[in-house]
């Protein structure tokens, strides 16, 4: 069972990459060196995106070690367990987050900024079902922290194409519960439609930066976020709202 976790590792990069005609847009907006926070909308089921997204930068030839993996935060429950899905994941670069108040692992990170990973956080909390389309929920202030504490760039992604690649049928979002996700109901199937990540142009505020910060205002910091990533995703549908939640398709 090892053997064969290992073997599809190191093949599902080339399989998103041909059956799924992957793409990359905006790498130029990651830094050439040091950390910074890629920050995507979350939609489709099997964690499909979150899998893409750990493995992107497989295909690209690198002598730097830090420009090869990024790290996702990824809830524990399911990246330091000992079950067949927690093996999987943990062959890619997860960070184990408590949803039950430990939150994000600070000692762990640190190691990651100071080697100069590259750190990834889906604000929503949340995975978009096939009826929401690239409707946003609310962004959580995660990436804020993050921000705050390492000054480091926030990356707004868009995440293109994996709501209708790998469908959820339902997801009851509960943010008050733990986890926050409900009555999930997914196709245990991936079709074959092409998947584009769009990294944004870097975000800093610096402002906030060795100050006292309130909640409301980390609250306000992530919405910022996330408007960004709504016009990356602009790009590849127009007029996105709550009742038309795939808006119209850019030709």
């Amino acid at each position: 069972m090892i053997r064969f976790w290992e073997w599809l590792r190191k093949v599902f990069p080339w399989f998103v990459r041909y059956y799924n005609r992957f793409e990359l847009q905006g790498l130029k907006n990651l830094p050439k060196k040091g950390s910074a926070i890629i920050a995507p909308n979350h939609s489709g089921g099997l964690d499909y995106d979150n899998f893409t997204l750990m493995s992107a930068l497989d295909q690209f030839k690198s002598s730097n070690p830090q420009r090869k993996r990024i790290w996702l935060c990824y809830w524990d429950y399911w990246s330091i367990g000992d079950n067949p899905w927690s093996k999987w994941v943990q062959k890619f670069s997860p960070i184990p987050i408590s949803l039950e108040g430990k939150g994000i692992p600070y000692k762990l990170v640190d190691k990651l900024v100071e080697k100069g990973e590259l750190l990834a956080i889906m604000p929503e909390g949340h995975s978009a079902a096939i009826y929401e389309g690239y409707r946003l929920w609310k962004f959580y202030p995660g990436v804020i922290q993050l921000h705050l504490r390492y000054k480091i760039p926030i990356i707004p992604t868009a995440s293109i194409g994996f709501v209708t690649t790998s469908p959820m049928i339902t997801n009851r979002y509960k943010p008050k519960k733990v986890p926050p996700w409900d009555k999930e109901l997914m196709v245990p199937l991936i079709l074959p439609k092409k998947l584009i990540f769009h990294f944004g142009k870097p975000l800093m505020f610096e402002e906030y930066f060795d100050k006292e910060v309130s909640k409301n205002e980390m609250y306000e910091l992530a919405s910022k976020v996330r408007i960004e990533v709504k016009k990356l995703i602009s790009n590849y549908y127009k007029d996105v709202s709550w009742t038309h939640p795939y808006g119209i398709k850019r030709k």
